[in-house]
């Protein structure tokens, strides 16, 4: 979204300086060597491919998908992977958080490193950032660990002031990130969706989850994750992290890394989060082989790597956005939406104008003011809602205490998280009933023209069906508020013609403002909505 350049209220030529200045229009080390590397050859000679591959041939090449919908469930899901894994674990990821899960997480890489895993992870450098540079270092020490950052920023990459002003007066490729999110085990399982790496999309937060939805695949589809994988690995804009952090890792900061992972490590096996986790129906699940699999055929959607600084690569067919718009565009009865940020535009517009003058409905799931990470992006769609109401696509948003839809857990590594705001960050999409999208992509010009996405199409009325379901918990009145038209009446506080109407205590309640949110979160809203662009949202 547009945090990356909120800042910024003074002119061009002195935010050009100061960028200069502080090192933003350094050059980058492009000929640093970067050996070519791929997915493993045969996995199904591996412990996880000789699971997987009888029932593949059972279901006839088909995939096999499972939703993983708990914040427990994904963490867990990884968790077990990485203890599977023989061969390879391939990771790439927008974000990488220093915190509990991510370290528990390193750790867990490292151990299988140790016991001769090949652990390549590849990682966009506007949340990376230079934070966690030395960290990295530190563990590519081990000859089994390669680490990459894609699409770096020159100069001094750890300051906030420094890489806002790159993004928004550097050169155009900083403006596009890789927001793609895969893991892959012996390239016979791999997990897509939108979760990143960190404490608040694995349910482990005590202040804020995000409710979050993953799909984990086993079949011929996690063979094409796994190339899309090595095109990001391999292309030019992939930098070894030796080629930006230049500090050489003695013995005794090893030392200090392994006893810093240890006590984290010790931290999350004491907590009532670890004892969740144990308990959980799943993780048995996964250890005895015996996954619920849905099984279909899929298509893997992604974008080409050069997206970021090819405008050919922007422009259709070679988009996620446009691909899943043609899918959506099949439908002749029903699109169901889950995505975080909204921003349909005029073009997107007279696209679900097209949709509903067919009969087709459409609902849509997004987050409130009250629930939402990103003030603008809550701008950007607010302008939209008057409009696709009156064309009748149905807006749900959901509450920031959400009651029963359990994409994330009550249970955090600070103790319970019973009162933990919720915001959604699923990007999913269903359509007639038969065809589920789940990937990175979110229904905004970021997603759709400048950051790169990934994703996966299943066929298969069964995982539908699933998933349909919990977006009918999602829109309930105990989790979101639906928006509808309801006229102007300022005597009530009422200025743009929208009521916010839910159930509360058994009782339907009307909202005539952004529900559970300040004048001053309104204002925010509002002023950022003025001077953003449109196009970056």
């Amino acid at each position: 979204m547009l945090k990356h350049f909120r800042a910024a209220a003074v002119t061009p030529g002195l935010l050009l300086w100061l960028l200069c200045l502080l090192g933003g229009c350094a050059s980058l080390p492009y000929n640093y060597p970067r050996p070519v590397s791929s997915g493993l050859l045969l996995p199904e000679k591996t412990r996880l491919g000789q699971k997987i591959h009888p029932q593949v041939v059972e279901h006839q090449g088909n995939s096999g998908f499972h939703l993983l919908v708990t914040g427990h469930e994904a963490f867990m899901a990884r968790l077990l992977l990485i203890a599977n894994a023989q061969h390879t674990l391939d990771l790439q990821y927008y974000i990488f958080e220093d915190d509990v899960t991510g370290k528990y997480l390193m750790d867990r890489l490292i151990a299988a490193a140790e016991r001769g895993v090949r652990v390549r992870l590849l990682l966009d450098d506007w949340k990376e950032s230079g934070k966690m540079d030395w960290g990295l270092a530190l563990a590519e020490t081990n000859p089994n660990i390669q680490v990459r950052v894609f699409n770096p920023l020159g100069g001094l990459r750890l300051f906030l002031l420094t890489r806002s002003l790159q993004v928004l007066l550097g050169p155009q490729r900083l403006m596009g990130r890789m927001h793609n999110k895969s893991f892959i085990a012996d390239n016979s399982v791999a997990i897509v969706g939108g979760r990143n790496i960190g404490d608040a999309y694995f349910g482990a937060r005590a202040n804020i989850n995000f409710g979050d939805m993953d799909i984990m695949a086993v079949g011929p589809v996690t063979r094409k994750i796994s190339t899309v994988f090595d095109d990001y690995w391999n292309s030019a804009l992939a930098f070894p992290i030796q080629a930006l952090e230049k500090r050489q890792p003695t013995a005794e900061d090893l030392e200090k890394m392994r006893s810093f992972l240890a006590a984290n490590r010790e931290s999350v096996k004491n907590s009532a989060y670890a004892r969740q986790l144990q308990e959980s129906k799943f993780a048995q699940q996964v250890e005895a082989g015996r996954v619920p699999y849905i099984w279909g055929e899929a298509e893997v959607l992604y974008d080409n790597p050069l997206k970021v600084i090819n405008p050919e690569e922007r422009r259709p067919p070679a988009l996620v956005g446009h691909r899943l718009r043609t899918l959506i565009e099949e439908a002749r009865s029903e699109v169901l939406v889950i995505t975080p940020y909204f921003v349909p535009r005029k073009a997107g517009l007279a696209w679900f104008k097209k949709l509903r003058d067919r009969g087709v409905t459409v609902k849509v799931l997004t987050n409130s003011l009250a629930s939402t990470d990103s003030a603008v992006a809550e701008g950007g769609y607010a302008r939209y809602r008057k409009p696709l109401l009156e064309m009748g696509v149905e807006l749900y948003e959901l509450k920031p205490n959400p009651d029963q839809w359990r994409f994330w857990d009550r249970i955090s590594l600070g103790g319970s998280s019973s009162s933990s705001r919720g915001a959604l960050h699923a990007k999913t999409v269903i359509i007639d009933g038969q065809v589920v999208f789940v990937g990175s992509f979110n229904l905004d010009p970021r997603s759709a023209r400048l950051d790169t996405q990934n994703g996966v199409a299943v066929w298969s009325k069964e995982l539908a069906a699933q998933t349909s379901r919990l977006f009918s918990r999602g829109i309930s009145p105990s989790n979101a508020y639906r928006v509808i038209l309801g006229g102007s009446a300022p005597e009530r506080g009422e200025w743009h013609g929208l009521v916010w109407v839910t159930t509360e205590n058994g009782k339907e309640v009307r909202y005539h403002q952004d529900p559970m949110t300040s004048i001053w979160r309104r204002l925010e809203m509002r002023v950022l909505s003025w001077i953003a662009p449109e196009s970056l949202l």
